[in-house]
């Protein structure tokens, strides 16, 4: 299964919309700065909240919180010196890829894909190619922290 993750500039609270194969929007992504970090949340089409991601930037390191299903895991992304590495804590996730770039692969313990992340050129959006749909909020979520890095000029972690 295929879902595209577009950055969503029409409202104030709006991040991302975010749409499956045929077009149909599956999820809204919404958040808030406060002094303390973004809260995000990811949203059903029937609005329930299906999907939480708290972020505590502490630069070069930013950590989320990501809490869907019952279940909550750590993500932990670095980025020095032009290269961002991450870290998943709560679930044996590791990334392949370049994060930088958006061209990524989401691996489990056992070395098999969960899901594949690039750019759509065509659509303008990033693209998450899911073998593993029983773990889709995590790997939306996991996507959207590492859309949020800022690549222009110095690397820095945006959530916004």
């Amino acid at each position: 299964m295929k879902l595209y993750l577009q950055r969503d500039t029409s409202g104030l609270n709006a991040r991302y919309q975010v749409a499956d194969e045929a077009g149909r929007l599956r999820y809204t992504v919404t958040g808030k700065r406060t002094p303390s970090g973004d809260y995000v949340r990811i949203a059903d089409t029937g609005g329930g909240t299906v999907c939480k991601i708290r972020s505590f930037g502490l630069s070069p390191l930013s950590v989320y919180s990501i809490r869907a299903g019952g279940e909550t895991i750590r993500l932990h992304i670095a980025v020095t010196n032009g290269r961002a590495a991450v870290r998943f804590r709560g679930i044996s996730f590791f990334v392949r890829g370049d994060l930088l770039l958006g061209s990524y692969s989401v691996v489990d313990a056992d070395t098999a894909e969960v899901c594949a992340v690039g750019k759509d050129f065509i659509r303008g959006c990033t693209q998450l190619d899911l073998h593993q749909e029983e773990r889709e909020l995590f790997c939306l979520a996991a996507a959207i922290c590492i859309d949020s890095l800022n690549v222009a000029g110095i690397p820095a972690l945006q959530m916004s």
